[in-house]
């Protein structure tokens, strides 16, 4: 009967959403918001909760791809979240909300934004976005959680799903970027970044013991994880998921500590006593590692050199949210000659964006935050194991510096699903 139920959901789920992408590619991001809104107001319409976590947490997914048929997701996640926000307010749950250990993070980049601030009201909103994009993910968790039993199968196979679709696209010559899988988000770091998110809530699913007889299905989607993050060429997600692995196999198998600890020592050793490059030429690996541009991160070094430079000028309290964007592209119109390289278009690490953005009062709220996040998860080991590998990917990427993208919501999901109390599953 449950299992008749799971596939009814799944399938009403999937269905809708064939039917506003559909919507949305033919009227834009107006057209399946109005779409949507009726969907959840109508009295008649079943399984509402399921529907607009999934629309939710979908148009984010989306919204990271900017051009082509898909791009109205960029407008629509703000009418989802409006509409989530809507939605959720008739709700009433009795403990705390995690949503709120945001508050400090997200007051003092408001009171920076407005005193040093010159971007106006766009980056007030997307500073606010931080705070009501996280009260709705930990609001909605615990009651799906507690409304239906069977989310985390039906959040897995989401998952499933995804990765499925983009196993059919890997062979679409047009989900390429300069020979590396870009996939639905429309570039190759999206995509390993979201790869790397998807490893993480599921394994957390799994160490739960919420996905039952799903073993199988759960190695395939691993499986096709690492091959996919490899396509994609992201050098950064592929250490972070290495990382993850290393350090669960501590964590879980205390027989594995002493020699994975050799290994580790042994690795760190050949690491900073042989040449590099020529360790990576001697395997055949200077294509796919992109051996020309490692020493220089893609260009990034040279952006972090100059956005360091701006950190000093601004060091306590930055120059307010979205700041970053500004000032490297600034400065790439000012001195660079020319049309300026792809890495000019942002800072690409999350730490020197929040600097820049909020100085170290705001990065060291955010750290607060994330610690208050860990202090109520209830398997903690590989929270921190998955704060490892979520951070290694904040060295290259700008992802915890924004709030809109596809990373922040799944980023609040994973600790939403920590804080639920563990149950069995039959």
């Amino acid at each position: 009967m449950l299992q008749i139920k799971l596939l009814k959901i799944e399938k009403y789920i999937y269905s809708t959403f064939l039917i506003s992408i559909v919507i949305g590619v033919f009227t834009g991001f107006i057209g399946a918001s109005v779409f949507f809104a009726i969907l959840l107001f109508l009295k008649s319409t079943q399984y509402k909760l399921e529907l607009i976590f999934f629309s939710f947490l979908l148009t984010f997914i989306l919204a990271n791809n900017f051009s082509g048929p898909l791009s109205y997701n960029e407008s629509l996640r703000f009418s989802i979240l409006g509409i989530t926000l809507i939605y959720l307010y008739r709700y009433k749950i009795k403990h705390i909300n995690l949503g709120l250990y945001t508050i400090p993070f997200v007051s003092i980049s408001l009171i920076v934004t407005l005193l040093f601030s010159f971007l106006g009201a766009v980056a007030l909103l997307k500073c606010l976005a931080y705070f009501l994009i996280a009260f709705a993910v930990f609001k909605i968790t615990p009651i799906i959680y507690l409304r239906n039993t069977k989310f985390p199968i039906i959040l897995f196979n989401f998952f499933f799903v995804f990765i499925l679709v983009h196993g059919i696209l890997i062979f679409i010559p047009s989900f390429y970027l300069v020979g590396r899988f870009k996939g639905l988000l429309g570039n190759p770091n999206g995509l390993a970044m979201l790869l790397v998110f998807i490893y993480g809530i599921t394994d957390l699913l799994k160490t739960r013991k919420e996905l039952p007889y799903l073993e199988k299905k759960i190695k395939l989607l691993n499986i096709a994880i690492w091959f996919m993050i490899v396509l994609t060429g992201s050098r950064t997600a592929l250490i972070a998921i290495i990382c993850y692995v290393v350090l669960k196999s501590f964590s879980n198998k205390v027989k594995l500590r002493i020699p994975m600890l050799l290994l580790v020592t042994l690795a760190l050793v050949v690491f900073f006593n042989l040449d590099l490059n020529d360790l990576i030429r001697s395997v055949g690996l200077e294509n796919y590692i992109r051996l020309n541009s490692l020493e220089s991160a893609s260009g990034r070094k040279e952006v972090w050199i100059v956005a360091w430079e701006e950190i000093k000028n601004n060091f306590w309290f930055g120059q307010g949210f979205t700041y970053d964007n500004f000032f490297i592209k600034d400065y790439a119109d000012r001195y660079i000659p020319g049309v300026a390289a792809r890495q000019w278009n942002g800072v690409w690490s999350s730490y020197l964006s929040l600097l820049l953005n909020v100085g170290i009062i705001g990065l060291l709220c955010y750290i607060l935050m994330v610690v208050n996040f860990y202090k109520k998860a209830q398997i903690k080991p590989i929270g921190l194991i998955f704060m490892v590998m979520v951070f290694l990917v904040g060295f290259t990427e700008s992802w915890m510096a924004a709030s809109m993208n596809p990373f922040t919501p799944l980023f609040f999901l994973y600790w939403a699903i920590q804080n639920q109390p563990l149950r069995k599953t039959t």
